[in-house]
């Protein structure tokens, strides 16, 4: 018996016995490659299957997970039992909707092998050395082919085929006691959509910035965070969009639907309908179409992001944000589906990183942080050390800080402080497309 006519069978079984039931499953086969200081470190095949079940049970959810695909009853019997004690339920599973096609999966990234990426890694460890054969070069590359089901006793079926293209590049370069790590990382549904090239000519480009030192003084100054650093900003925003602690009420864009509370510059889009996009899907992990949603338009909240559950309870439709994942977007079906953002983007503006760079005396030029998420992220807050940033003078980089910590509120920042958006959009974990942000009034606190 094949595993969609099994999963079939089970939810004719569970028809008769709960509200409502949906069954998750996932098989997905990965080849990561890694390189340690420069050598071939490790190389697997990894492979992952599993199942994943919900049900409504007495106005009750219940949840349970296996990798045994053949022991229906063990599933069932767990999801029962887990029901006992679960939240109410208070939303049905979805009947399908039609949802227009997306492209998730690239025929190149299925065919390649270890070989293929090991030949990859080479390259580029060989083009980074040649700046600096000294420095150690760590190299990570993955190809992973999945494939989604979802069934529900609503009549849903969706099944899904998908592929994921990951390469990670970090540095070390020692000189005596001066220690500079710099980072570079992307990710797609297709091999096509990453340019290795350009991401060993960007930690060049940070590595020749990063050649002298500059101090700075502990004040209030503007910053300007590159494309990976505005995690620092986005990440905040994103939760405060979230529909879960705007029903709590946790929010500070609570009660602020079409109103403004940014700088009229600043749009904010969750699209998960974006071609090869490493979050774009058809549907969500709960069976809703996925959509490209404006979340703050010109600085006007317009929407928020849901699951089937907080819809339910906000009185609102679900968006399609619901998905099982871990970290920075990881399948874990053995994890119950929660409010995720797809892929974030923000509006660029009209001057190059150069451009805004030359108009400001003195700043911070930060590329990353330490402790992202930390401070009261909900309010808004941040407070982070600056793993990587260069002083700028005169609209000059002139080397790089040490020992600096920045602060500041994200809505006070993009609402009042904001000096431009620059106007080139680049990849942040595959998962956010923003421009470089500069604000001015952040805190930095500086030892060095």
């Amino acid at each position: 018996m094949t595993s969609q006519i099994r999963a079939g069978h089970l939810m004719e079984e569970l028809s008769g016995q709960v509200g409502g039931a949906e069954l998750y499953e996932l098989r997905s086969l990965g080849t990561p490659v890694r390189f340690q200081a420069g050598a071939l470190e490790s190389v697997k095949s990894v492979e992952t299957t599993g199942r994943a079940l919900r049900v409504i049970h007495e106005g009750r959810l219940g949840f349970s997970t296996t990798t045994d695909l053949a022991d229906d009853k063990t599933l069932i019997h767990n999801a029962l039992q887990s029901a006992q004690f679960g939240g109410p339920a208070t939303f049905d599973f979805p009947e399908r909707e039609p949802a227009a096609p997306v492209a998730c999966f690239d025929a190149e990234v299925e065919k390649m092998g270890a070989a293929d990426l090991i030949e990859l890694g080479e390259e580029i460890i060989a083009k980074l050395r040649a700046h600096d054969s000294e420095m150690q070069v760590d190299v990570t590359l993955s190809n992973d082919v999945e494939q989604v089901t979802l069934l529900n006793t609503s009549g849903l079926q969706v099944k899904d085929r998908r592929t994921f293209f990951s390469i990670g590049m970090d540095v070390i370069r020692t000189r005596g006691d001066d220690i500079t790590i710099l980072w570079e990382s992307a990710s797609s549904h297709a091999a096509g959509e990453i340019d290795p090239a350009a991401m060993v000519d960007h930690l060049v480009e940070r590595l020749r910035w990063a050649e002298t030192t500059a101090s700075v003084e502990s004040k209030a100054m503007p910053i300007v965070f590159s494309s990976m650093a505005t995690m620092c900003l986005l990440l905040p925003l994103s939760d405060g969009l979230n529909g879960r602690y705007v029903y709590e009420g946790a929010s500070p864009l609570d009660e602020k639907l079409e109103q403004q509370v940014l700088d009229p510059r600043f749009t904010f889009v969750d699209d998960g309908r974006l071609d090869f996009a490493s979050r774009s899907a058809p549907y969500d992990d709960e069976g809703t179409p996925t959509a490209r949603k404006p979340l703050i338009e010109e600085g006007v909240v317009r929407q928020f992001l849901y699951d089937l559950k907080t819809a339910a309870q906000a009185g609102a439709a679900p968006t399609g944000n619901a998905f099982k994942v871990q970290g920075f977007g990881d399948r874990a079906f053995h994890l119950p589906p929660v409010i995720t953002p797809t892929t974030l983007m923000v509006s660029p503006g009209d001057k190059s990183l150069d451009e805004m760079l030359r108009g400001l005396d003195e700043a911070i030029l930060v590329e990353g942080v330490i402790g992202l998420g930390q401070g009261n992220v909900l309010s808004g807050e941040f407070s982070n050390n600056v793993s990587t940033g260069f002083l700028v003078r005169n609209g000059e980089v002139v080397g790089r800080v040490k020992n600096t910590m920045i602060a500041g509120n994200v809505y006070e920042l993009l609402k009042d402080q904001v000096i431009g958006l620059s106007d080139r959009p680049e990849w942040v974990f595959g998962m956010l497309n923003t421009p470089a942000i500069a604000v001015d009034g952040v805190g930095v606190t500086s030892q060095g």
